[in-house]
């Protein structure tokens, strides 16, 4: 028995790092038969991966069970099995195929929706701005003109405030101001 911690780090490497690598050279060589096959092992790899966060917190207690996930991941990848092109082609394609316009519609709508959710959220966080940048601009310009009159019957701390036009009037305004 190799233990969950040893068993989670031969998954990594053999369920992901050397797909990974392997996929990439058959995405270099350009041969369809290999990468028709990568495919089908991301795909099904994909699957296990979310049924494994739904059953991981159920089966961790049966013995062996991560040395069964090991296995099931070499079993998908050898050249000697090709389980992933068998799993594909008995299993899940013909399930797929079977369930494509109902998976299609559900998937087009939960686009939607989260299109439509981000949409009016986005514009009511646009509107919140928008709200609180008025009651700012309206507090300054309340504050302005009592700051030009305070400065004008010699109060301290009042400025003079002068929109310029580019960053290098910006410069000069805040340099004369800073020698007055």
């Amino acid at each position: 028995m190799l233990g969950a911690y040893l068993s989670s780090i031969l998954i990594l490497l053999l369920g992901y790092v050397y797909p990974a690598y392997a996929c990439f050279k058959a995405v270099e060589i350009g041969k369809p038969e290999q990468l028709k096959m990568w495919c089908r092992y991301w795909t099904i790899i994909g699957l296990a991966t979310f049924a494994q966060n739904l059953t991981d917190q159920f089966l961790f207690w049966v013995p062996l069970y991560y040395e069964s996930k090991l296995a099931l991941v070499v079993f998908l990848w050898h050249p000697r099995v090709n389980g992933a092109t068998y799993v594909y082609e008995s299993t899940l394609q013909p399930w797929l195929a079977q369930h494509e316009p109902f998976i299609d519609s559900k998937m087009e709508e939960a686009k939607n929706r989260v299109q439509d959710f981000t949409s009016r959220y986005f514009q009511q966080f646009s509107n919140y701005v928008q709200s609180r940048s008025g009651e700012i601009v309206s507090y300054l310009q309340q504050q302005i003109p009592s700051m030009a009159s305070n400065q004008k019957r010699g109060g301290a701390g009042g400025f003079t405030f002068v929109a310029p036009r580019d960053a290098k009037e910006a410069a000069a305004n805040a340099f004369s101001q800073k020698n007055d």
